[in-house]
């Protein structure tokens, strides 16, 4: 029974491992749209001021993810001095930071749109 939950617990941080690449590859992936579309904009004299807000939520997203992998190795560390350390409280969850990443990568793309929608490539610029 032990090496049944052992083996649950090392596929569940393999899990962790790809959650958290696939995080940064979304948020990475989200500054390099972001700045793309405002090098495509440039063409049409749009000043890349616009991409300041989006960019900034992703860079929160990695923050967030960061935090997530430090807590892991920290954790890692507590349960090699103690095998019965229980971390049991919200905040010592790398589930939650994996959340908020996602959620900062959600509300970036959310900002993005919104200062995107207030581009009008039509209007005459002072």
């Amino acid at each position: 029974m032990s090496i049944e939950a052992s083996d649950q617990e090392k596929r569940s941080r393999e899990i962790a491992d790809k959650l958290r690449t696939y995080l940064a590859a979304l948020n990475t992936g989200g500054i390099a749209v972001t700045f793309g579309v405002a090098g495509s904009l440039a063409n049409h004299n749009v000043h890349p001021r616009w991409t300041v807000w989006p960019v900034g939520v992703f860079v929160v997203g990695l923050v967030l993810l960061a935090v997530s992998h430090l807590l892991a190795k920290h954790k890692a560390l507590k349960r090699r001095d103690n095998p019965h350390a229980h971390f049991t409280k919200w905040y010592w969850r790398n589930f939650t930071y994996d959340m908020l990443s996602l959620l900062a990568f959600c509300a970036a793309v959310g900002v993005g749109l919104w200062e995107l929608s207030g581009i009008c490539l039509d209007c005459p610029r002072m």
